[in-house]
């Protein structure tokens, strides 16, 4: 077993069959990985193994702001009152990113023209650009609307759902690209009341 920390909360990956399970409490929330990685004697020599699969090339630890949301390159204001916190582990040997995302007083609808409304955008600071991962918007943390999470991890390829001259703006993407240029991305999420987004933080 692994255990891994993002910020204050904790990943634990039992190596076994066994669904996803996210269990919330007073002390935060927990998140249970149980990965089937089969029979190790079948993969090739170039392959992962069990004790490097969780082993995370690179970490990023965002503040998000209302302040910081631009709609191309004009300040919009996000979304007041809300902010976010989003942790990343990247294991780029697998193309595989770790999330752990919480918004504080978010407001309104999740609203993106992508299959969800919360992302990674490859865009400078102070610009606009296309989303390249879409993670699942954070959901209420024990009921309190006030307190949204969402947490696991996410394989390439990956799909966002917007087209860029015909093409899905995730497809063919890999996570080195955020480790060679981190400032060139940002994440954020958007609602219904702040289009351009409630709250976005830069990587650095």
């Amino acid at each position: 077993m692994t255990v891994l920390c993002l910020t204050c909360y904790t990943i634990i990956v039992p190596i076994s069959a066994a669904p996803l399970n996210i269990d919330t409490g007073s002390s935060g929330l927990a998140l249970t990985l149980n990965i089937n990685l089969g029979d190790q004697s079948t993969l090739g020599p170039s392959a992962v193994g069990v004790q490097q699969l969780f082993a995370f090339s690179s970490t990023q630890f965002i503040q998000a702001l209302p302040e910081n949301v631009v709609n191309g390159t004009e300040a919009t204001g996000g979304l007041a009152g809300a902010s976010g916190t989003f942790n990343f582990g990247i294991h780029s040997a697998l193309n595989m990113i770790c999330y752990n995302i919480t918004l504080h007083n978010f407001q309104g609808e999740f609203s993106s023209p992508a299959t969800t409304a919360t992302h990674i955008h490859e865009a400078a600071l102070g610009a606009s650009g296309p989303p390249r991962i879409a993670f699942p918007n954070p959901e209420p943390v024990n009921g309190d609307v006030a307190v949204r999470n969402s947490a696991g991890c996410l394989k390439g390829p990956f799909v966002t759902g917007v087209m860029v001259e015909g093409v899905d703006s995730g497809e063919g993407f890999h996570v080195e690209r955020i480790e060679a240029n981190p400032a060139a991305f940002m994440a954020d999420t958007h609602s219904s009341l702040a289009l351009a987004g409630a709250v976005r933080g830069q990587l650095s």
